[in-house]
């Protein structure tokens, strides 16, 4: 009965934290009627643009038992394994086979509540462990970490939730590894930590080494030498070592097919600054100790998110006022704060911390860490006890702290005055309602702490209140999206669907009909809609998306965002026939695309030798002619006219980019339609008419490259184009009509040698079959498929080598006649990785056997 007893006091406070954060941010959702508790959902942010439609994809996979991971819904084509790493693996995924796709958005909101309660309950379990104490206010501690500030700010990102969880349970692990030399807890948790967002589980490794130094040296004794005492510890640092490396290779299965697809990613932030050990941020940082220091609508850029209460910073400084507690303690807490403050601070060392690479947005991903450390200290604080601490400490420290959180405040305008700081600049306007309330908070915290011994009931209800202020203050400026509306759309547009979906052929589709926009607030960018509905696209928006796919798109004329932003606009019949496009949707329509010549063709050698430029237009000339040879160009030059141009520095009162307005005369010297291609990135596309008649695409591509659809017109006919532009003269612009006959000629000299594919499933593998017919002067098979090391292709069953054609795509020999091309995918160092894992799983089982770890 008491080992019974025991137990259940083991999990008691755990279990409890846990259902309380759970009420929590349930409650926190039910007021604003966030789904599951009203219409409103969480298509927000990179949620409802990345998660959600990866989420729906991959349930997509599941249900239909596919094997298949090269994935053909995203951009023209990319292997599933890196998505699948970064943003998929949490368990709580699992929860998704419960919902249909139209209800994901909902499973959203649910495993982002559980996630946050389980945090609740791991950092409280650790807490305990750590003190070896079952007192119910440890779960206070719990909650501040649970609903600390990074959390408030990036929930949305819920696969970081997933290293907030396992992180207590690691630095659990090392404990016990320090005290008792065994390490089977830190083995597992870490290789589920890093299993499950390999992302921040490179950061909980090295905050893992420093915690590791921190817990190792606090039984160094006074006096001893560092070589004695390494010489002391030396079985626990291999241990350690030990441990860690084979955790982290035991994860390889994943890591390794992931790190080589990461590999070809666009690499945009390798600058050398970026190593530059300057300062990130200034007096601002102590702003963010208080309650709604950020929101929403600051989430891209903000200072470091480490707010946990005033309680835990206010123990936390507190610690370093016992006298009790012995300075060697108090030096080893502040050496590991400073360690993380500076991974924050200077820029060198947080690009360190980000895995070497700067993040475009959510900034200081690593904030969670301090947060973690000053809820360690304050906990130290708390359970050593608070009545030696001096009177002076007490108040001065509490009135400096208030000082400093408003002078952190009232820096931020002068700040972006002073250096016209685009960082200062988006932490504006100030909430100075908030900065009143940390304030008000603060004090009422100081007062129950140190005026009289009050039950610590009532400062954990504090705690709670102000937790539950931050967070929502956190929620300003939140567009949700319309549950109902989400999953009518998304339910009408896979009915429509279905009949280019529900297919064995391979080909792609240029779907422009609205799909599940009417589920958002805001302005939705259809990106990631094939991913979402299930076919073959050309769009992405992804991190994971190769760089030679990025830059071979660009040189084609399709418009590319960023180095993550793939569209589907910007095509051209000879694009559409290069990647493969059979059918364009419309609102009202279902169109063939003309062009279309099968997944490839048997093409010459000339194919090959094509290099790509910063032009679209020239690049495409230089394709159709090596398709088919002709002395006359398939994409005829307008003939250039007068140009009237007018300098506006200002639009209603605001400087612009696109300084001179052109009114540019043109005239056509064929019938078709006419394209415009600026390599330059310089003209404002927003504006852009003809005529009269407005031409601008539907997304917004002014000052970046996107191949523009002038209209159709006939040959002699007096066009006028109004234009914005950085640049005085419009000499850069290319502008040339393409005759439909001409792309005919093209299109029937390539499609009687067209490659078909069909999908063919076998056991655990997927391959893609069809025949293609050759020529002695066509003896080169171009395939519409990117260039991957995962291909296996045979041709006539002898397999070949693909070469590389256009930058990124794949071409292969073939021989006069028919062939038979068998393509299948295996992922890039998926068996290596496999057998590593495998031999550092099996080498600690021995080791861990044999009591060596």
């Amino acid at each position: 009965m008491r080992r019974e007893r025991l137990r259940f006091n083991h999990w008691r406070n755990p279990v409890l934290t846990g259902i309380i954060a759970l009420i929590l941010v349930a409650s926190l959702f039910a007021i604003r009627g966030v789904t599951p508790f009203g219409d409103r959902n969480l298509l927000i942010g990179d949620l409802g643009t990345q998660y959600i439609p990866f989420f729906t994809d991959f349930t997509r996979l599941i249900h239909g038992h596919a094997w298949d991971l090269f994935n053909f819904h995203q951009a023209l084509g990319t292997s599933w394994v890196p998505t699948i790493a970064y943003y998929l693996l949490s368990p709580f995924n699992l929860m998704l086979v419960f919902f249909k796709a139209s209800q994901i958005p909902i499973a959203m909101a649910v495993i982002i509540m559980l996630k946050i309660a389980t945090i609740a309950g791991t950092m409280t379990f650790y807490l305990q462990e750590h003190w070896r104490t079952q007192q119910l206010f440890t779960g206070a501690f719990g909650l501040a970490f649970a609903f600390s500030g990074f959390v408030a700010l990036n929930f949305f990102n819920l696969m970081w939730l997933d290293a907030l969880i396992f992180l207590p349970l690691v630095a659990w692990g090392i404990d016990r590894l320090v005290i008792t030399g065994r390490t089977g807890g830190y083995f597992g948790w870490l290789l589920v930590s890093v299993l499950t967002d390999y992302y921040l589980g490179y950061m909980t490794c090295l905050f893992i080494v420093a915690y590791f130094v921190y817990m190792l040296t606090a039984e160094w004794p006074a006096g001893q030498s560092v070589l004695e005492w390494l010489r002391e510890k030396r079985r626990i640092c291999y241990r350690f070592i030990g441990a860690s490396l084979l955790s982290v290779g035991t994860t390889l299965v994943i890591l390794l097919p992931t790190v080589l697809g990461m590999l070809a990613t666009p690499k945009t932030q390798g600058q050398a600054g970026n190593f530059h050990l300057v300062p990130m941020f200034g007096l601002e940082f102590f702003n963010q100790l208080g309650v709604g220091a950020g929101d929403y609508l600051q989430r891209l850029s903000h200072g470091p998110a480490i707010f946990s209460s005033s309680l835990v910073i206010l123990l936390a400084i507190a610690y370093f006022g016992l006298p009790q507690i012995k300075t060697r303690a108090k030096v080893r807490a502040a050496v590991l704060l400073l360690f993380l403050f500076l991974g924050m601070w200077l820029r060198g060392f947080n690009t360190v911390w980000h895995l070497m690479t700067p993040p475009s947005g959510y900034p200081f991903r690593n904030s969670f860490f301090f947060s973690f450390v000053l809820i360690l200290i304050a906990s130290s604080a708390w359970q050593a006890g608070l009545s030696q601490l001096s009177r002076r400490w007490r108040w001065a420290t509490s009135l400096i702290l208030g000082i400093l959180m408003l002078l952190g405040s009232w820096m931020i305008p002068l700040m972006q005055t002073w250096t016209q700081s685009g960082y200062y600049a988006s932490l504006q306007p100030i909430n100075w309602a908030a900065v009143w309330t940390s304030l008000a908070i603060l004090a009422v915290t100081t007062g129950l702490l140190w005026l009289k011994a009050v039950p610590p009931v009532w400062l954990g209800v504090v705690v709670v209140i102000e937790l539950f202020v931050n967070f929502s203050f956190a929620l300003v400026g939140i567009d949700y999206g319309s549950q109902q509306r989400y999953a009518k759309a998304y339910n009408q547009s896979v009915q429509r669907l279905q009949p280019v979906t529900a297919t064995s052929k391979l080909y792609r589709i240029r779907n422009d009909a609205p799909t599940v926009a009417p589920g958002f607030q805001h302005h939705y960018n259809p990106y990631n809609d094939a991913m979402w509905l299930g076919y073959n696209g050309t769009g992405a928006y992804s991190s994971t998306t190769p760089a030679n796919t990025m830059t071979m798109v660009k040189q084609l004329g399709l418009y590319t965002r960023d180095a993550r932003r793939l569209s589907n606009q910007g095509f051209t019949p000879g694009t559409e026939m290069l990647f493969g496009v059979r059918n364009k949707l419309t609102k009202n329509d279902n169109v063939r695309v003309g062009s279309y010549s099968g997944m490839g063709f048997a093409v010459s050698s000339q194919l090959l030798k094509v290099k790509l430029t910063a032009n679209a237009l020239t690049n495409q000339e230089s394709i159709l002619q090596a398709l088919r040879p002709s002395q006359h160009a398939y994409f005829v030059p307008v003939t250039a006219g007068h140009d009237q141009v007018k300098a506006i520095w200002r639009i209603n009162n605001h400087p612009t980019n696109f300084v001179y307005n052109h009114v540019w005369h043109v005239t056509p010297q064929a019938t078709g339609r006419i394209y415009l291609f600026d390599p330059t990135s310089a003209s404002k596309y927003s504006t852009m008419s003809v005529n009269g008649h407005n031409v601008a695409p539907k997304m917004q591509t002014d000052g970046n490259t996107s191949m523009i659809n002038l209209g159709e017109y006939r040959q002699g006919e007096a066009l006028t184009i109004k234009y914005a532009s950085n640049r005085p003269t419009p000499k850069a612009l290319a502008v040339a009509t393409l005759p439909a006959s001409r792309m005919a000629a093209v299109h029937q000299a390539v499609s009687t040698h067209a490659l078909r594919l069909r999908q063919h499933r076998g056991h655990l593998r997927t391959d893609y079959q069809g025949t293609i017919a050759a020529t002695p002067n066509k003896r080169w098979g171009y395939l519409s498929l990117p260039q991957e090391r995962g291909w296996r292709i045979t041709v006539n069953e002898r397999t070949v080598k693909p070469r590389t054609v256009l930058g990124d795509m794949m071409a292969v020999p073939l021989t006069p006649g028919q062939n038979r091309v068998v393509i299948s995918y295996h992922v890039p160092g998926g068996w290596i990785g496999l057998a590593a894992s495998v031999v550092c799983a099996v080498s600690y089982g021995a080791l861990w056997y044999r009591k060596q770890l």
